[in-house]
């Protein structure tokens, strides 16, 4: 008799789990959860370090979904929600994210979350001379680092935790993984 084992849509777990830390930060209350997508991509093994994730807005720098380039008009798709328009895609590399220690995880979504933009118009925080992450990745990452303790010691549902904790080869032994995988979306020339 074959055994089936039970179905894991990651990217609907790593949504709640978004959703969980807007809930239980309060850098992250601007945060409308419903109007934001996880989506799975894939990336190369054996390299060290490179993108765990990554989030796309879904509006232009002033937050509209059209922008002029040399009086030609240009849109990102949009993806309508009973909620309202996604304003961010976030993208997270396998097997990449799963090499990462289970706390480096959670920074990593910290990390997306807080490229955010304070107004939540579907563009991206900059921090410094324009720049998503100021004079250094390292240094934004450990400004957020104390943000993960914080979560943590919110204490998250251990159930919302679990498939973070496993490495990928574990969790797939467990449990099929499914989950949204959608090209990265790009502007698009108006007729």
């Amino acid at each position: 008799m074959r055994v089936t084992r039970p179905t894991l849509n990651l990217t609907e777990h790593l949504e709640r789990v978004l959703a969980d830390m807007c809930a239980r930060l309060p850098e992250f209350a601007h945060v409308a959860p419903r109007r934001m997508l996880a989506c799975v991509a894939h990336s190369r093994r054996g390299t060290i370090g490179g993108t765990y994730a990554k989030i796309v807005p879904m509006r232009f720098q002033d937050g509209t979904p059209f922008k002029l380039i040399n009086g030609s008009r240009y849109a990102l798709p949009q993806i309508p929600t009973e909620h309202g328009d996604v304003l961010y895609l976030i993208y997270i590399y396998l097997p990449r994210f799963f090499d990462q220690p289970f706390e480096r995880r959670l920074l990593t979504l910290i990390h997306e979350l807080y490229h955010i933009a304070p107004n939540f118009d579907g563009t991206i925080r900059r921090v410094s001379n324009q720049r998503a992450h100021g004079a250094s990745r390292a240094q934004f990452n450990a400004n957020l680092e104390p943000m993960v303790q914080c979560y943590l010691a919110a204490n998250p549902p251990e159930e919302l935790m679990a498939p973070l904790r496993a490495d990928l080869a574990q969790l797939t032994r467990q449990v099929a993984l499914v989950g949204r995988s959608l090209p990265m979306p790009k502007s698009v020339r108006l007729p």
